[in-house]
């Protein structure tokens, strides 16, 4: 018979239930994408799928450390690298989803393709020095009973900086959209692409203060405003990418 350890700390049940909440609603956007592509074969909506996908793989190593303190009073063997390579593996996959969507709603399309090639060279390149350097540039401290992993990025590696690179470069494409779209749009699109407008620069914040801004053990009281905040932006981007019939 399975028996709940209830044993865990107010702050990490805190930042493992932020954890949980915005897995589960990451899984139900993609979801909807996968389904809806599947009946419209709409290619637009490929991003909005993988971008649910990217966001809750990317928190459901912690989710999972959060429902084994909870079950069974402390972290499974084995769990704490499961942990940091879902944590830092899906960062680009995600950039890219974000990107695409923007762009989709905000430019047009003639350089798109050109850009998210090289986001994705970027994203590679970042993916041989995080793995060559992961033990460095991962750091996930040990922790007490009842209390669950949790992950951060060290400044004396490279990983660091190439995160900020793709969400400052996400950025300053996103602010360029921003201006040609208002100069230019009316009408249900620009109704529409403002909830992406607002989504956007929440997903760059969150990813920037689950990873390179809360560096440090006096931080991780904090981990779980970010992982909040994910659900309301993923909700808007949504409404902004919805199918117009909706």
């Amino acid at each position: 018979m399975l028996v709940f350890k209830i044993t865990i700390q107010n702050i990490t049940w805190l930042n493992g239930f932020s954890a949980l909440m915005l897995v589960i609603v990451a899984f139900i956007y993609a979801i909807y994408y996968v389904n809806y592509y599947r009946r419209s074969n709409n290619k637009f909506y490929i991003s909005g799928a993988v971008l649910g996908f990217a966001v809750a793989l990317g928190w459901s190593g912690i989710t999972l450390s959060f429902l084994s303190v909870v079950i069974y009073g402390y972290n499974l063997p084995g769990l704490k690298l499961y942990v940091n390579i879902l944590s830092y593996s899906t960062i680009p996959i995600g950039s890219i989803a974000v990107l695409s969507i923007a762009w989709d709603l905000l430019l047009p399309p003639k350089h798109k393709n050109k850009v998210l090639i090289l986001v994705g060279i970027l994203s590679i390149f970042y993916y041989i020095i995080l793995f060559a350097t992961f033990d460095k540039a991962v750091i996930s401290p040990d922790v007490h009973k009842g209390e669950i992993y949790d992950d951060w990025l060290s400044s004396q590696e490279l990983p660091y900086y190439l995160v900020w690179g793709l969400v400052l470069g996400n950025t300053v494409i996103f602010a360029w959209g921003i201006i040609r779209f208002l100069k230019a749009t009316t009408g249900d699109l620009r109704k529409r692409a403002i909830w992406i407008i607002i989504a956007t620069p929440i997903f760059g914040l969150c990813i920037t203060l689950d990873t390179v801004v809360f560096t440090d053990v006096s931080y991780v009281d904090f981990l779980f405003i970010p992982r909040l905040l994910m659900i309301p932006a993923l909700i808007l981007v949504y409404l902004g990418f919805k199918p117009s019939k909706e």
